[in-house]
């Protein structure tokens, strides 16, 4: 006699979900749980059905990380709550779905920010953690496995564990990429600032040797930056750029200003987001039809925008003081979504390679670039500090991160020039960050993450039946069993 289907939990449904550029579609069983308890239910549902899961906090990947076609996917942005915040140490513990953003305004008017933190200020806790993200303050305090004092992880056995940064499991489970449970909570290192403001100062390079003596001495003198780059420029001009670095400054306030201060900031990022989501829509299909010029019009946009900053900067308008929130966080919601720059074919590529051999990196990655039918749409590059994490993106250098909007036509010639700028990469020792990865093959992924067998003989530990996996997982050859779909 068969034993019949478990029925389903209530708050678990079948939904179409998609990657944050939108050029991955997939259908899932969503779990959206608010406890603990919950969380153990689809644990035991999955278990009985033969379904793998998949943890998904904000959903702000730009892959398929927090993807898991025809299987479970474990929404945990209703477990967004505060359980403690100590000023004194100036530690916060957070529930994993809680956003970044909303963490800045528990504590910003305490004279505290949050290091590490992304341009993407609405990912969640667990996903900064599972993805070891970095923000434009990496030189200074690394990626977010930094931050972290203490965090629960939820096992594939329903049991919990607290992992410390002395846990033989730390560097596993940081930069994991989720496959070794699900974050429960977590408990940051908040660090304190002189004041919500910082200075801005941007600064043109005009071209790759004067970029790299200028991203020196800004790192020594700021607190965060981040650089445009034209892709389009070549010969001398190959890495010409604008850097914009800030440096956290005084600025004499009560306590209560402040907080009016930061209410009337984050007032303005949410218009900035509604605004931009309303004209993205709006104009979404024009820059569409204008990316099909693309290679003449943004030639033309990244000549104007470094005309206009050197002219800035010789006249004296090149510096200005601003909130931190609208340096991090404004141009997420203000520059055109990554569904609209990558196009329904596209896809980001975030690369990083040493310091020793930045110079010969970035003219090499530039130069691949330009060969191909669809350069990037936007080319960003930050500094980084190393870290220990098996699967870790940081070097101690810098990274390039890639838009591409490839064309119909072009889809095979340029996907053979994002594999020579893999390629290249990993034959100077870098990495390609995961969180913003669609890409990779599974022998590329070998070749970059090398100790991946370490973080799966631990799985193997922890998850002998590879409960725990990702359609990021399947891709690059790191999913431990086969399993079965669910019927719908």
């Amino acid at each position: 006699m068969q034993s019949e289907t478990p029925t389903i939990p209530s708050f678990m449904e079948w939904k179409e979900v998609t990657s944050l550029v939108g050029s991955i579609r997939t259908r899932s069983l969503v779990a959206r749980p608010r406890t603990i308890e919950q969380c153990r239910e689809v644990l035991a549902y999955c278990r009985q059905v033969g379904i793998t899961i998949c943890a998904r906090g904000a959903g702000r990947g730009y892959g398929d990380l927090a993807l898991n076609d025809g299987h479970a996917l474990l929404d945990m942005s209703a477990m967004n709550r505060i359980i403690e915040f100590d000023e004194e140490a100036g530690q916060i513990t957070v529930e994993s779905g809680m956003r970044l953003i909303d963490i800045y305004q528990a504590v910003h008017h305490d004279l505290l920010t949050l290091p590490a933190s992304p341009t993407e200020s609405h990912s969640s806790v667990a996903g900064a953690i599972c993805a070891n993200v970095n923000g434009k303050d990496a030189w200074h305090h690394g990626s977010f496995a930094r931050q972290i004092v203490r965090l629960t992880l939820l096992l594939a056995n329903g049991e919990t564990l607290t992992i410390d940064r002395s846990h033989e499991l730390f560097r596993a489970v940081v930069g994991g990429i989720g496959l070794l449970g699900i974050i429960l909570d977590a408990t940051l290192q908040l660090k304190p600032i002189p004041s919500p403001f910082v200075e801005i100062n941007r600064l043109p390079a005009p071209n790759v040797d004067a970029l790299l003596e200028t991203m020196a001495q800004v790192e020594k003198s700021h607190d965060a930056a981040v650089v445009w780059v034209d892709a389009y420029a070549r010969g001398r001009k190959t890495g010409r750029s604008v850097i914009h670095a800030a440096k956290w400054i005084e600025h004499h306030a009560s306590e209560s200003d402040r907080r009016q201060i930061l209410e009337a900031g984050y007032e303005r990022l949410e218009k900035h987001r509604q605004f931009g989501l309303a004209l993205h829509e709006k104009f979404g299909p024009i820059l569409s039809l204008i990316l099909y010029a693309q290679r003449p019009v943004m030639n033309l946009f990244n000549r104007l925008y470094y005309l206009g900053c050197r002219l800035a900067l010789l006249t004296g308008y090149s510096s200005n003081t601003e909130l931190f929130l609208r340096f991090g966080f404004e141009a997420s919601f203000t520059v055109p979504p990554a569904h609209l720059v990558c196009g329904p074919r596209g896809y980001t590529v975030q690369l990083t390679f040493p310091r020793s051999s930045a110079r010969e990196a970035i003219v090499e990655l530039l130069g691949i670039c330009r060969s191909s039918p669809c350069p990037p749409v936007t080319t960003i590059l930050r500094a980084h500090k190393a870290d220990e994490c098996l699967i870790s993106f940081s070097e101690d250098g810098y990274s390039l991160n890639f838009e591409f909007h490839p064309k119909t036509q072009h889809e095979t010639t340029s996907r053979q020039a994002v594999d020579r700028l893999i390629d290249a990469t990993v034959r100077r020792g870098g990495k390609i960050h995961l969180a913003k990865d669609q890409v990779l093959t599974s022998e590329q992924f070998y070749r970059v993450y090398p100790r991946y067998q370490e973080l799966l003989a631990i799985k193997r530990r922890l998850d002998p039946d590879g409960l725990f996996t990702s359609d990021l997982a399947r891709r690059v050859g790191i999913d431990t069993v086969l399993n079965k779909q669910l019927p719908e």
